[in-house]
């Protein structure tokens, strides 16, 4: 390996190589930080992983910039110099940098570019969530570079393998010219392969989803005395109560399979926030008392509706966005392959199988047309797209009111609250924004105006927090209760 450590001494020889260097890995780092906030938010994403997940592709991004700077830099000189044989180590450049920038995103709101690219719309899809894809990248620049090193000191050897010669007209054939394109092939067959790995063997990064209010949750200044209660206007403590119970759907939810009861229990028992009396009962008796969510139970209804959701045969789940997007991978958005929970461990035998709720065909138009209208502060998508645990679980919300007669605006005023309860940072934005904006209180803002996308979307959200920061607002805002995992 003498030819590398010389090859870069020759390379860096030169100023301009190293500002070349530079200025590619900026560009490559900035290239994955926009890639990441078209699905996302910087803070969704931290608080949606686990920190391993987080800092892991954090780093692997780093190694990844620092190395394709350096391949672009070789690549350079060789072209300066006039060297050969430099097609290898370019064309594992930009394999590489392509496949690592596709895996840039959140395990829960996905890549962007991985649909593109004709792999499935989520990352949870792939067995380490698409940290595998950084590792292999980083495989490709490596072996890559070590082609350039070779091109740069004249270390290689072209022997041919074919000449075809026809007139003017001559084709040589070595290694170096056939082995990238079979490198690159292999390491794109590999990643395309990925996805098919079956979803036991997958390790999951999302964060638990322990949702809570604190009093920390927004920082106002010493004059804005008048919002002082603004976090009980968002998640009052008497709580929500919509006007239906619980009647048998946890009872149904266990026979069904998609919950099984002792996986159930031990992610609250792991959590240091146990399953109540009431909340066991709820599910294995069921219970005639009218569903509330408050802040000790929004994390219990999170996982409790997005099972419901996932189960209840619907027409916007076997014929909706999800299925359209999940292009025959139904199991590979985060709301599907991140439910972990069900008996036999493969969510697919439970989706949209079961006849929990019987809605009429008005009810279901019903609920189409509310949760389109509806979004989340994790995502671009509606929640007729139900392609995290909050999108299912909404869903299932709806489904719940729409099958006991509520009307249109009464799903949009109890999703009001089921949002702020499941995003209370995000909410205490928004409240923020309606009370210096147009002097509303968080109970006096329309709730169909409040969900749309202007105002309940990642992008839209984050439209109104950066108002709130460049008015000087909000001096800082940590994110509550944003995590989409079970």
């Amino acid at each position: 390996m003498n030819y590398l450590s010389s090859s870069l001494k020759t390379v860096y020889s030169s100023l301009s190589s190293w500002l070349l260097t530079i200025t590619i890995a900026v560009l490559v780092v900035l290239i994955n930080y926009l890639t990441l906030i078209q699905t996302t938010t910087l803070e969704v994403f931290f608080a949606s992983n686990i920190d391993i997940y987080n800092y892991s592709q954090i780093v692997l991004t780093f190694v990844i910039a620092i190395l394709t700077g350096v391949s672009i830099s070789f690549f350079v000189y060789i072209l300066d110099t006039k060297r050969k044989n430099s097609s290898e180590g370019i064309l594992g450049s930009f394999g590489s940098l392509l496949f690592s920038t596709a895996a840039s995103g959140c395990t829960v709101c996905g890549a962007i570019l991985l649909p593109a690219l004709g792999i499935a719309a989520s990352l949870t899809a792939l067995p380490f969530a698409g940290l595998e894809i950084k590792i292999l990248s980083i495989l490709l620049l490596i072996y890559s570079l070590v082609s350039l090193a070779k091109s740069v000191s004249g270390a290689c050897n072209s022997v041919p393998l074919l000449i075809y010669k026809k007139g003017y007209f001559t084709v040589n054939l070595t290694k170096e010219t056939i082995r990238p394109f079979v490198v690159l092939v292999v390491f794109i067959s590999i990643i395309y392969m990925l996805p098919k790995i079956p979803p036991r063997y997958r390790v999951s990064f999302a964060r638990a989803s322990a949702v809570s209010t604190a009093d920390k949750a927004i920082s106002p200044s010493s004059s804005d005395s008048d919002i002082s209660n603004l976090l009980n206007e968002i998640n009052p403590s008497e709580g929500y109560t919509l006007n239906v119970t619980y009647a048998d759907l946890g009872p149904k939810l266990l026979s069904s399979g998609v919950i099984d009861f002792n996986k159930f229990k031990s992610v609250y028992d792991r959590s240091g926030k146990p399953l109540t009396a009431e909340q066991i009962k709820i599910l294995k008796e069921g219970s005639d008392e009218k569903i509330q969510i408050n802040p000790d139970n929004a994390y219990f209804l999170l996982n409790f509706f997005w099972a419901l959701g996932l189960a209840n045969k619907s027409k916007i789940l076997t014929e909706g966005a999800i299925t359209k997007y999940g292009d025959g991978q139904i199991g590979n958005f985060a709301s599907t392959g991140g439910w972990s929970l069900t008996k036999s461990g493969n969510v697919l035998d439970y989706y949209a199988k079961s006849v929990i709720l019987s809605l009429t065909p008005d009810q279901e138009a019903l609920v189409e047309r509310v949760s389109s209208n509806i979004y989340r502060p994790c995502c671009n998508n509606p929640t007729s797209f139900p392609d995290c645990n909050h999108g299912m679980a909404l869903l299932a919300v709806l489904q719940v009111m729409a099958a006991n007669g509520a009307t249109e605006k009464e799903m949009y005023d109890a999703s009001k609250y089921f949002n702020a309860y499941w995003f209370p940072s995000s909410y205490a934005d928004l409240a923020m924004y309606f009370k210096y904006t147009e002097n509303k209180s968080f109970k006096d803002i329309d709730s169909k105006t409040l969900l749309s996308k202007e105002y309940s979307s990642v992008s839209g959200w984050q439209n109104k927090k950066r108002w709130l920061q460049s008015n000087g607002k909000l001096k800082n805002n940590p994110v509550q209760g944003a995590g989409c995992g079970v």
